[in-house]
């Protein structure tokens, strides 16, 4: 296992500072996209959740037991999702913000993984946690601003070699400079399918607040979001519903809504992409 650890600190940040050319590769050369997407990314879902102090819920009538009477956020799919995992496991560090020697948000943030996987992740790079401790961390990476991302990514269970896929879920806590996910924006179109929205989320742009100032283009890592006439215009096909558009806008003529219906049939989904107990 000490093994793991020493080639994870040579190997992964070699390949974090070159995952841009990488990706603009898969885009450019079609048989080398497909190999990368059977090698690396088979089978991934991995979902982006808008930052729960951005968004405005659409009026639903719903509740869920993790949230009683106050509102439901996106982060509460995370939470039950973490709810039906017995195994639980917190990164001591973020090996993307390690990598990129990030001087703006903190590097012991890192990853939570999920599932019988778990087991089989060295002890050097982190500790194993109760659900209760990873809800705590999941909130306090959110008041430090995080974005998370849920779900199953192929590219963990292999440089932890925690076996079948199925067998770990990821939980990333992701700042606006460092994600691994940035080259999405430069990916194959069927690799970066596999990163995806929200069901229930929405950006959107009031073109009379707008004042073209460029804040929203320059943070959105997808280049969703381009200024045309003056104006913010927003393309959804390609927008994942992070909100750090809606964070940085200083005329607040962007706004997020999410519909917290979704909730419930969100974690159920997620919960069945790895092999988790339901406890």
């Amino acid at each position: 296992m000490k093994i793991i650890s020493r080639l994870s600190d040579k190997i992964l940040p070699f390949f974090f500072n070159t995952r841009y050319r990488l990706a603009r590769m898969t885009r450019k050369h079609k048989h080398f996209g497909n190999l990368v997407r059977r090698w690396f990314f088979d089978g991934d879902d991995m979902v982006v959740l808008p930052k729960d102090d951005l968004v405005r819920n659409i009026d639903v009538d719903i509740s869920i037991d993790s949230a009683g009477d106050r509102t439901v956020l996106p982060s509460d799919i995370v939470k039950g999702v973490i709810d039906r995992a017995e195994d639980v496991f917190i990164m001591d560090h973020c090996l993307c913000r390690k990598s990129n020697k990030c001087k703006d948000y903190p590097i012991d943030r890192g990853c939570i993984f999920l599932g019988k996987g778990t087991r089989k992740i060295p002890e050097s790079l982190g500790h194993v946690a109760t659900r209760e401790e990873a809800k705590r961390y999941i909130d306090e990476c959110s008041e430090l601003g995080f974005v998370h991302i849920i779900g199953r990514n192929k590219l963990d269970s292999m440089w932890l070699s925690t076996g079948d896929k199925k067998d770990l879920m990821t939980i990333c806590n992701c700042c606006p400079c460092c994600c691994l996910w940035n080259m999405v924006r430069d990916i194959s179109d069927d690799i970066s399918a596999t990163y995806k929205r929200l069901d229930g989320v929405n950006v959107s742009v009031d073109p009379d607040k707008c004042i073209g100032c460029g804040s929203c283009e320059e943070i959105c890592f997808t280049k969703a979001i381009k200024i045309i006439d003056g104006r913010s215009a927003i393309d959804d096909a390609k927008c994942r519903g992070c909100g750090r558009c809606v964070d940085v806008c200083p005329s607040d003529a962007l706004s997020i809504t999410f519909d917290e219906s979704v909730v419930e049939s969100e974690i159920e989904r997620v919960s069945k992409l790895a092999n988790l107990s339901d406890i």
